[in-house]
């Protein structure tokens, strides 16, 4: 039933995801209160707008879990090759390659800030405290906010370093040129020198 209906909405989706992404989260409609554990909300009753909420808060948390994950990953190759400056004096990755790394991390960047509303609430919840109750719980129960900050912090920390290796290779190929220059220039002198003395 799942595979049915991501195939029915796939057509309207963009930038859809080869890899499944799921998280078990239970919803019990026939409890006295609202009740929020582990996994697992209870709530009096449901209607369309309740369920949309708790649905949508899982998915946030399912879209934090993978982008969490890209972090972590961003986050070990960047102090990799912090740890080869440290070892070698050199960054080992070449101008090309260090574009491709920044062009990764800003892509990531931008799906985050496309597909995660963890501090915006929905509109009806606004006008609905029942709701608003039910949202602000959900937040607490995956801890979203946390979790966002999380990632936000390990991005800022990819992007300084992303700054120092950017400004490093810019120094390499200035250094590199100021070196060129100076060939250059003593080989016109030597020209000259050849010239003078041999005519």
């Amino acid at each position: 039933m799942i595979d049915e209906f991501l195939q029915r909405i796939s057509p309207y989706c963009k930038n859809l995801f080869e890899q499944k992404l799921s998280e078990e989260f239970e919803v019990d409609i026939n409890s006295k209160e609202n009740k929020f554990g582990y996994n697992k909300i209870e709530i009096a009753g449901a209607d369309v707008q309740t369920l949309r909420l708790i649905m949508l808060n899982v998915s946030q948390s399912v879209a934090l879990d993978y982008y969490s994950e890209q972090t972590d990953k961003l986050l070990e190759e960047t102090n990799y090759y912090t740890q080869t400056l440290e070892k070698n004096g050199k960054l080992g990755i070449s101008g090309t390659n260090l574009k491709k790394y920044i062009g990764k991390t800003l892509n990531l960047k931008n799906r985050i800030s496309e597909n995660l509303y963890v501090f915006d609430s929905p509109p009806e919840t606004w006008e609905n405290e029942q709701l608003n109750k039910i949202d602000q719980g959900l937040k607490m129960t995956f801890d979203l906010q946390e979790r966002f900050r999380d990632i936000r912090e390990g991005l800022q920390i990819i992007k300084e370093n992303l700054e120092l290796f950017k400004d490093l290779l810019q120094y390499k190929n200035s250094t590199s040129l100021e070196w060129i220059i100076i060939v250059l220039v003593f080989l016109e002198v030597l020209n000259l020198f050849i010239d003078k003395v041999f005519k």
